[in-house]
């Protein structure tokens, strides 16, 4: 249906624009739309609703270990064979040779040895062998009496370093760290970019989301007794960027995370696997700013309120549920395919909260154009016969009184049409039977007749039901020319018709078209010159039954023609006079048919009608 003939999106249009103040409203509406967003992202107060989205995300999108990585568990079993932790820093120097022998790539040692002991002078030379190991350092932020900082690095000046600081978010979930931590001049990177920097890798540091690949227990792992006691071959370790940590419980940090929630913890070893699998595959996730995330909210409200604008309630439903799922979809997209979380929050919960109030306020529109119409037609309170005092109540009754009016005003109308269809033509027959051919008398009453016959014809093809039945154009054309034969005798003129039977059928009202077509051939007739010839064609194109009607007439200026099918206008002197009435049934027959009726005129040279109807 289009614009123009359906009337909710009328409504929303022109209505909501006259009634109330429309246009600023809706302006309005949608400046505080782009305001809440604003204000939502500027104060994330949805940024717990972003972290959910993303916990979702990254649970349902699980990724495949990078098969480099490889955790050495400090676990339950090593404690019970090696015995009480804190160990020796000889059996942890046993193992970096024993993994350095085995020829890997890194090794990213995540236990703290910041104080001096026994074995120190062990550990510095294992690790001075493997070459290619890093540890990490403590960093305080502020630092004591009045420092920016205070940096505890491990006694073993050999290693290379990188902090270990975790923060978590408001939940207390663990999604990002921060790569490079900085104080003032100083900078310190994180213990995983500093393990897979040492492989030969450039680590991707832009972002400080993780993309966790998996739950606990993800990535592949052999127990600490297992490679001090040479139980795990060589092949297996070599080239591998092998992280240790504790995993045995109560032993070491634990660490809420999106794969895992706050039941099935993630050790602090593995929270490091990702981070390296992370930089060495893609980056961390980067995190959209305020200007990106406004931008992308703004695009989905302006979608939204264009639809407010131009489309019906069934159809915004629908734009609004496409909204929100194209919304979520393309920051899923962006996540997983260009490491970028643009925050869908703020729009999301900006078009939950907008929808209905937009409803709402159409709505209040609606009662009030419904009150204006009511007060039109003459509504009052004493026709409320319903029990009840709200404004709903009072307006259903009051539609119900304005329908019953409307129904005895049809009554009379139709009983307009029935006198003025018969008793009005009934003394005119009587006059021009009584009275010769060439007296005034005689025209005059011809010419009520006519005027009574066209006036009933016209309101009767705007409103009475139309009776559809399959037609042959060329027999419709036929039968309209014959009707129209009289007239071209008493003119001296001829009509001219061309219609293919292979013209498909149309489904139609038989009698009113062929009194449409009529009424443009009897209208070339009394404009078409001295000796009119009418030219008829009828032919099939894009779907639609044409008919044209061309006369070589004086032809009209434009400003004529556009007033043409309106009733009483008339395009100037002809042979008899007119009423301005028989062009307007035919726009009226198009328009209840789903057609179009057309009119090229061009002065001195003549004119053309154009009817084209849809066919079955």
């Amino acid at each position: 249906m289009s614009l123009a003939t359906d009337p909710i999106r009328r409504f929303s249009l022109a209505q909501l624009v006259s009634v109330g103040g429309g246009w600023v409203e809706w302006i309005g509406l949608f400046a505080a739309a782009l305001a809440l967003a604003g204000g939502l992202l500027a104060t994330r107060l949805v940024e717990p609703l972003d972290a959910l989205f993303y916990d979702a995300v990254v649970r349902v999108t699980p990724r495949t270990p990078d098969p480099r990585i490889l955790i050495v568990r400090i676990d339950d079993p090593s404690l019970r064979s090696e015995g009480r932790w804190p160990w020796s820093r000889t059996l942890h120097a046993s193992l970096i040779d024993r993994l350095s022998a085995s020829g890997v790539a890194s090794i990213g040692y995540d236990v703290l040895f910041v104080e001096t002991g026994p074995g120190d002078d062990a550990l510095a030379a294992a690790i001075s062998r493997a070459g290619r190991v890093a540890l990490p350092l403590l960093i305080e932020v502020p630092g004591d009496n009045g420092a920016l900082f205070r940096e505890t690095r491990p006694v073993v000046a050999s290693a290379s370093t990188g902090h270990v600081i975790v923060r978590a978010d408001a939940d207390g979930v663990f999604r990002r760290i921060v790569p490079v931590e900085r104080a003032g001049a100083a900078r310190w990177e994180h213990l995983a970019l500093a393990t897979a920097r040492l492989s030969g890798a450039v680590p991707n540091n832009s972002g400080s989301l993780i993309p966790y690949a998996g739950p606990p227990g993800y990535y592949p792992s052999v127990s600490f007794t297992s490679v001090v006691r040479g139980e795990v071959p060589a092949e297996l370790l070599r080239g591998r960027i092998i992280l240790v940590g504790a995993t045995a419980a109560g032993l070491g940090d634990r660490f809420a995370t999106p794969v895992g929630g706050d039941r099935d913890l993630m050790s602090g070893v593995e929270v490091q696997a990702n981070i390296v699998d992370a930089v060495l595959n893609g980056g961390l996730r980067a995190v959209a700013g305020f200007a990106i995330c406004f931008v992308f909210a703004a695009a989905a409200l302006a979608i939204m309120w264009a639809g407010f604008l131009f489309a019906g309630p069934r159809e915004n439903l629908a734009i609004v549920a496409m909204v929100l799922a194209g919304v979520f979809a393309i920051a899923v997209v962006m996540l997983i395919g260009a490491n970028l979380w643009i925050r869908p929050a703020a729009a999301l919960v900006t078009i939950m909260v907008m929808f209905p109030l937009w409803g709402w306020r159409r709505l209040a529109a609606a009662s009030r154009f419904l009150d204006v119409e009511l007060d039109r037609l003459g509504g009052s309170d004493d026709d409320i016969t319903a029990i009840g005092s709200d404004r709903i109540t009072r307006q259903i009754a009051l539609l119900d009184a304005a329908s019953t009016r409307m129904g005895a005003l049809r009554r009379q109308r139709d009983e307009t049409l029935a006198f003025l269809s018969h008793d009005l033509r009934s003394p005119a027959a009587a006059i021009l039977s009584l009275v010769p051919d060439n007296d005034r008398v005689a025209g005059h009453a011809r010419r009520m007749l006519r005027l009574t016959d066209q006036f009933v014809q016209g309101v009767r093809a705007e409103e009475a039901p139309l009776v559809i039945e399959l037609v042959e154009l060329a027999a419709l054309l036929d039968e309209a020319t014959d009707q129209c034969w009289e007239a071209a005798e008493r003119v001296g003129g001829k009509i001219d018709v061309d219609c293919s039977w292979d013209v498909p059928e149309i489904s139609t009202d038989r009698a009113l078209m062929a009194r449409a077509i009529g009424n443009l051939i009897e209208n070339a007739l009394k404009y078409g010159g001295n000796t009119p010839s009418v030219r008829v064609r009828g032919w099939f194109a894009n779907g639609q039954a044409v008919v044209s009607v061309a006369d070589c007439g004086p032809g009209m200026e434009p400003e004529i023609v556009a007033r043409l099918f309106s009733r009483f206008e008339r395009a100037g002197a002809s042979r008899s006079e007119g009423f301005g009435l028989g062009l307007a049934l035919v726009a009226t027959f198009a328009r209840r048919n789903d057609g179009q009726v057309q009119c090229i005129s061009r002065p001195d040279i003549g004119t053309m009608f154009e009817l084209a109807l849809p066919v079955l």
